[in-house]
């Protein structure tokens, strides 16, 4: 012998309590006779899907169908105590007469029945073709509910001792039982009742002065102290006294999942309804569709994913906040109820937007607000302290830290043990509880001097489940038991050590299949006690068991996935996957998750090893914090053009940037054009095509190739060389294929054939061939509504009205650009909401001859402005000047037109640059510079006709003999 332990035989089985439920459809046998069998069978599918969702929701697993019957047991793979509660649930939602199968008039009724009772049970992986569970408590299900009337739920003895008062009960005559010598109890069970307030834990003392602060306080309250102070144990205690009490709290391996702590909130609220698009309108009736899809959005279920095209960022910020405030709200009474929100130090950034929202809220007086939180820099960040009732915790005083030991003793505790304990503790309540749990006498010198060193001997402690909490600690805090089975391998006993962890006090069972560490700091100390390289082991095992196994948990949360990957120093994935979370986050409206997830990304870059090429990833990244700030500073703001200058200084330095990095450099150059800078435009442009001359063996070049055409396309018609421009959209038009490069929108944020399309209609009509733009326009309405994507139409559309006001269709531009105006309203789409309303300026001279249209005007090209919209200020500027010209101001609009003329002619962005003359010229004849106004006009004919621009040169000519005249 050794003394080294054999590794145990993988368990075959086990012995366990668990609650069956038997549902049966009342008449089939009749039911059957009169439906055809094709139709039976869909029929019947339908019930058994129906079934199994209302059974799996509830934690429960479906083991058989006996043709008209269901048989669902609970707890059957993890012990679970409210599995009797879960499984009578589970029953009065199954009953719920169903719709008739084809042919059939009256409603489906159903009975079931429940009883609880020790089976053994074989493994989930070796019950194919073999029952679940062995045992008679199947049997006694199936014989009560035949007992019953349709629409009964019966349930056996053993049940009704288990519900805890949960449900209404009605006792019946003892039944006599088909297989069963003795009459049997039977009741019959209703829906639950309303839940009971919280019970006060008993080990609850002192904080007089704290719980007097909580009950007076007019407004919100913050309980702010060091760890394990007790701060949950007072909001309990406070929280007994409300009606009802919703509970949010963070998570410290969820800092970077946006929404986390609420999202968690919503899962939990929708257990019994179920995580679905259905659950959520069953869970919250009275919210609008909107508000439900915004938390379906939350939730990442597929209903919300069109919020995404149809709102623009900070829209979609604000409705997901009120959407949660109204869904919080719609769980609460009108008066007496309470919401608790824990650990706000791990709360992420969108969260504490959401908090803010929450503290705003006009309606927020009619609720207690109690917030809980360790000190903080976020705090001050991002909440006013100033409006909070401020509840500092410090440490027990003595006589309350004896109050406390003599409850946790019953008074059994000798003098000195209590003084060494008291004085171990410094008068923290979890030093104290945990302390004294541990059974340290006085006269042990071995007692931690810190709760980090105390907790990670709770979880030495464990013993055998020692390994397996840490593997837990790997996941967080919060941990899934069908998660850890995956990473840990698990050989069977998992339940065991789980159930032995939990009677230590370390984790606490919180759903069928949902654990979590009793206390944060239990969660640290199980985590911090591995090694570091066992640590990278589970955490990259971990991200490839999600993305393997829950690719949901994955889609849904990539900031998380990405976390792991990054403590595993697996550098790649890491920085996708927070570039990935920046993306999901901008979209929402989290603007500082987004931006904190690409500045992580980006650190990640710099750390990587020396061997690794990371320029692609710093390209996309730097590109990404660009697009970030550009949303929450503007266009032109100094960190919006130090990202995009690093992206081309990054760019130029690698030599040729690879295929991969084609996105952001289209992305880089989009920003650049529409902020004016024709220079770094043209730097990128040229990259671009650099990219796409190269080949690969692996990758669709055309991709490349048509993006870097796109931006010549855009790039020449801003510059005005339109007949370069018409060659490159002739070649798009050959190489574009929607379905092949319809891929790209998810690349590129937005299609490229019609980023590029749309721009030809303006550049005819400028170079004089009206006849073509009505269809030119018509194909990209068509094109748009292939598409089919929201967030694009208010381009569309009010790009679209320009061509249609150069060929004199004012009212068709009119109507077309409010249009497209309204859409962007909807969508809250802020840049197409400005540009519109300047186009409307521009095409409306009614509004440019009143002084209130005028002014209107000004104020959205100063917005312009202000957010760094370079493009088209010239245009805009001269066609303002010439409104104030006729309106009599004649020196301060050709002062204006002057200076309009000068930055286009220096900006090399001449697409409106004849125009721009034209208007000057106007301008200076009224203000009585005859010669000013016949130099100019004269530069733009010359201008005009160099760019092949008829409409600019008809213009001027026409001018130019009025001016004769």
């Amino acid at each position: 012998m050794t003394g080294t332990r054999e590794k145990p035989k993988e368990a075959t089985g086990e012995r366990r309590q668990i609650t069956v439920v038997f549902v049966d459809i009342v008449g089939f046998s009749q039911l059957a006779n009169s439906t055809d069998a094709e139709d039976l069978q869909g029929w019947l599918e339908a019930y058994y899907d129906r079934t199994r969702d209302i059974v799996e929701t509830r934690g429960g697993t479906v083991t058989e169908y006996l043709g008209d019957g269901v048989v669902a047991c609970f707890g059957l793979h993890s012990a679970d105590e409210l599995a009797a509660p879960r499984a009578v649930d589970a029953a009065i939602a199954a009953v719920a007469p169903l719709a008739p199968p084809p042919g059939g008039h009256a409603p489906v009724i159903l009975r079931a029945g429940v009883a609880t009772g020790e089976v053994a049970t074989r493994p989930e992986q070796d019950t194919t073709g073999r029952p679940a569970a062995t045992g008679v408590v199947t049997t006694l299900a199936s014989r009560i509910q035949e007992k019953g009337s349709p629409g009964d739920v019966l349930i056996a003895e053993e049940t009704r001792a288990l519900l805890r008062d949960g449900f209404h009960i009605e006792s019946l005559p003892p039944q006599t039982l088909k297989g069963f010598a003795e009459a049997r109890p039977v009741y019959r069970a209703g829906p639950k009742r309303q839940p009971h307030k919280w019970s006060r834990k008993a080990d609850f003392v002192g904080r007089t002065e704290q719980l007097s602060l909580l009950r007076g306080a007019d407004r919100p309250s913050l309980i702010r102290g060091e760890a394990g102070i007790g701060k949950t144990a007072l909001t309990r205690a406070i929280g007994t006294e409300a009606t009802r009490t919703c509970i949010i709290g963070g998570d410290g391996l969820h800092l970077n999942s946006s929404h986390f702590p609420f999202r968690q909130w919503l899962r939990e609220s929708l257990e019994d309804a179920g995580a679905t698009y259905a659950g959520i309108e069953k869970t919250f009736p009275t919210l609008s569709d909107e508000a439900r899809q915004a938390l379906a959005l939350i939730l990442g279920l597929p209903e919300g994913q069109r919020l995404l095209l149809e709102k623009a960022n900070t829209a979609l910020k604000s409705l997901i906040e009120q959407s949660l405030w109204q869904a919080v709200r719609s769980s609460l009474p009108i008066t007496g109820g309470m919401i608790i929100v824990e650990d706000l130090h791990w709360l992420d950034n969108a969260s504490f937007g959401v908090l803010q929202a929450f503290l705003s809220a006009p309606d927020a007086d009619r609720i207690r607000i109690i917030l809980t939180s360790r000190d903080d820099p976020k705090l001050e960040q991002f909440l006013d302290l100033t409006g909070l009732q401020l509840v500092p915790l410090s440490p027990l005083s003595e006589t309350e830290a004896r109050q406390l030991l003599a409850v946790l003793s019953g008074g059994k505790i000798d003098s000195d043990t209590a003084d060494h304990l008291i004085d171990t503790a410094g008068g923290v309540p979890l030093f104290l509880e945990q302390l004294f749990k541990r059974g340290t006498a006085a006269t042990d010198t071995g007692v931690p001097a810190t709760l980090t060193d105390l907790l990670a001997e709770r979880i030495d402690n464990t013993g055998p489940a020692r390994g397996l909490l840490q593997s837990a600690a790997i996941i967080g805090r919060r941990f899934r038991s069908d998660v850890l089975g995956l990473l840990e391998a698990d050989t069977g006993d998992m339940a065991a050590r789980l159930d032995a962890a939990a009677e230590l006090g370390v984790i606490d069972r919180i759903g069928p299949d949902e654990w979590m560490f009793s206390h944060a700091l239990l969660h640290q100390a199980a985590y911090h006690g591995i090694l570091r390289r066992t640590r990278e082991g589970l955490h990259a095992r971990l991200a490839s068991v999600l993305g393997e196994h829950f690719p949901e948990i994955a889609a849904q949360d990539p900031a998380m996935i990405a976390e792991h990957h990054a403590r595993a120093r697996a550098f790649v994935p890491a920085i996708l996957g927070f570039l990935q979370a920046s993306q999901v986050a901008l979209l929402q409206g989290a603007m500082a998750d987004a931006q904190a997830h690409t500045e992580t990304a980006l650190d990640l870059c710099r750390t990587a090893p020396p061997d690794l090429d990371t320029t692609d990833l710093e390209i996309a990244c730097q590109t990404s914090l660009g697009s970030v700030l550009m949303q929450m500073q503007g266009f032109a703001a100094a960190p919006v053009r130090d990202a995009f200058e690093s992206v081309l200084n990054i760019a130029r330095a690698s030599g040729r940037p690879s295929h991969n990095s084609a996105p952001a450099l289209f992305g880089s150059f989009s920003h650049a054009i529409i902020a004016g800078d024709m220079d770094r435009s043209e730097s990128f442009c040229d990259l671009l095509e650099e990219v796409a001359e190269g080949r690969s063996n692996e990758t669709d070049m055309s991709e490349v190739q048509l993006a870097s055409l796109a931006a010549k396309n855009c790039k020449c018609f801003y510059a005005g060389d339109f007949s370069e421009q018409f060659t490159h959209i002739a070649v798009i038009r050959d190489l574009y294929d929607l379905s092949r490069h319809g891929v790209m929108i998810t690349r590129y944020g937005m299609d490229i054939f019609a980023a590029a399309q749309m721009f030809e209609p303006v550049a005819r009509a400028i170079c004089g061939t009206p006849e073509v733009v009505p269809a030119l326009i018509e194909e990209t309405d068509r094109h748009q509504d292939l598409l089919n994507i929201p967030v694009m139409r208010p381009y569309a559309l009010i790009w679209g009205a320009v061509p249609l006001f150069y060929i004199g269709e004012t009212e068709k531009a009119l109507a077309r650009l409010q249009q497209g105006i309204a859409e962007a309203d909807a969508q809250g789409a802020m840049f197409w909401q400005i540009v519109g309303r300047v186009w409307l300026g521009i095409m409306d001279e009614a509004q440019q001859d009143s002084a209130e249209g005028r002014a209107a005007m000004k104020a959205q090209m100063d917005t312009l402005d202000m957010i760094g919209s370079g493009i088209g200020a010239s245009y805009f500027s001269a066609v303002y000047a010439q409104a104030l010209s006729r309106a009599g101001d004649t020196e301060t609009a050709c002062s204006m037109s002057r200076k309009a003329a000068k930055e286009c002619a220096a900006s090399r962005l001449l697409c409106w640059y004849p125009e721009i003359l034209r208007l000057h010229a106007r301008n200076c004849d009224a203000a009585g510079l005859a010669d000013e106004a016949a130099e100019t006009r004269e530069t733009g004919l010359t201008a005009a006709r160099a760019q092949g621009a008829v409409l600019w040169e008809q213009r001027l000519l026409a001018d130019r003999e009025g001016a004769a005249r």
